[in-house]
């Protein structure tokens, strides 16, 4: 049974990429404090007034031991999102698209729901307005998830639940696109129900009838 992974192999041993950098040895407590102090301050302050100057403040270290770690707070919030756990997704494949799916759906809406909601709607925000944000938020979010949800489009197509010539890309915009609007347009629970409503609409469109 394959088990498949929506982040990388430094994101499932809880690794950020700054701890892989060569350098002098990381003080790990350090290291928690401030990750943890950058998800509170843009969860009380938003992303646009975010400095390192606070995050050092609330984590009692000095600003040289944050930008030894980070060179913007750019890098440093989504290592924190990362640190949070925010949408990483690793689970066992159910042997089946409707199944993996099901699972993984659940998994964001009940994350989206969670105390780390604030912070998510918080760099989502600041992603449409910082360009360097933008980037680094693409490249560590979105194309990981991207490769994870191909993933198990590709194992569907093994078992022939989808056809080889799938657009994998528009399958994952109507899959997960839903959620995701409902999570920036309205600030009221999402319901898990949601996930049925969904797949019942958009995988008739798109798997072998047998």
């Amino acid at each position: 049974m394959q088990v498949k992974l929506a982040t990388t192999e430094l994101d499932e041993l809880g690794i950020s990429q700054d701890e892989k950098r060569p350098g002098r040895p990381r003080c790990q407590e350090a290291h928690r404090k401030i990750l943890d102090a950058a998800l509170f301050e843009v969860s009380e302050h938003g992303y646009e007034t975010l400095s390192m100057e606070a995050i050092a403040n609330r984590a009692q270290v000095s600003k040289a031991t944050v930008y030894r770690r980070w060179g913007s707070k750019a890098e440093l919030m989504l290592d924190a999102m990362q640190h949070a756990g925010c949408g990483a997704f690793c689970m066992e494949s159910t042997g089946s698209l409707r199944g993996d799916l099901e699972k993984q759906m659940t998994s964001l809406i009940k994350f989206l729901n969670g105390r780390e909601s604030l912070t998510v709607r918080a760099v989502i925000a600041a992603v449409q307005s910082d360009a360097d944000l933008a980037v680094q938020f693409r490249e560590n979010w979105t194309l990981k998830r991207q490769l994870a949800f191909e993933g198990v489009f590709e194992d569907a197509v093994e078992r022939g639940e989808l056809a080889a010539d799938t657009d994998f890309e528009l399958l994952i915009d109507l899959v997960w696109g839903p959620i995701y609007y409902r999570f920036v347009s309205s600030f009221e629970l999402i319901e898990e129900c949601m996930v049925g409503r969904v797949l019942n609409k958009v995988l008739p469109v798109f798997v072998n009838s047998k």
